[in-house]
């Protein structure tokens, strides 16, 4: 990785304004001045502060209801009152009464196709619903359903524990898709809660966090590679 492209995960400022510190000789390489921006190995320091040589951060939350998902509210609590990181993209919301897995990175590039209906993510995620599910219900998720008065959803998959719960999963994520389907079937949810990303499944307790495995990241990394972004 570059230096600046570390510099600026670090916080240190846009592109432009990390190139004028290496410019200006104020980033060392393990204890001489960084001359250029280049690969780099070793450890950089900016005012005598060791900085983070791998910066590309990879999260799993495990969000709790009540909390939004957003950086900062002046009246709620948001998830990054969970986690001791800055500047996280996330990989696909939770409404505030929704819980369960969310992932969240500093690649934003990855965050951003990871989040596009077009790459076809699978999400899934327990409910539980106000009244019991037909037949004729079944037929119209596994068809797509009509929201939003003229928009169809994608075929998504129901595996029912109940007549009233199970798992649904879908490929992309509208917003508050799972709980219109169920007002356009003349239901509701009561209970909604992902468990698993792009595969990767959540295995942590109600408001904890943990960083992703290599096998996760590679995993992630392998849902997108050699597509073009639309």
């Amino acid at each position: 990785m570059k230096a600046s492209e570390i510099l600026i995960l670090n916080g240190m400022g846009t592109k432009k304004q990390v190139k004028k510190l290496i410019k200006k000789k104020l980033v060392l390489l393990d204890g001489r001045v960084l001359e250029e921006d280049k690969e780099v190995e070793g450890q950089l320091y900016y005012q005598e502060q060791a900085l983070d040589m791998h910066p590309l951060k990879y999260i799993m939350l495990h969000k709790p209801t009540g909390y939004l998902s957003a950086n900062k509210d002046e009246h709620e609590k948001t998830i990054m009152d969970l986690l001791p990181y800055k500047d996280l993209s996330m990989i696909g919301r939770l409404d505030r009464d929704t819980s369960g897995l969310m992932l969240l990175t500093n690649e934003k590039r990855l965050a951003k196709r990871l989040i596009l209906p077009q790459y076809h993510i699978e999400r899934t995620y327990e409910f539980t619903c106000l009244k019991p599910l037909t037949l004729y219900d079944l037929q119209c998720f596994e068809e797509g359903i009509i929201i939003d008065g003229n928009i169809k959803t994608e075929k998504v998959k129901l595996r029912l524990a109940s007549s009233q719960s199970g798992e649904i999963t879908l490929h992309e994520g509208k917003y508050h898709e799972i709980r219109k389907m169920f007002l356009s079937c003349h239901n509701g949810i009561k209970t909604l809660h992902r468990i698993s990303y792009g595969g990767i499944r959540l295995d942590i307790q109600e408001g904890s966090y943990r960083e992703l495995t290599i096998e996760e990241i590679n995993q992630l990394h392998r849902l997108v590679e050699n597509k073009e972004d639309y």
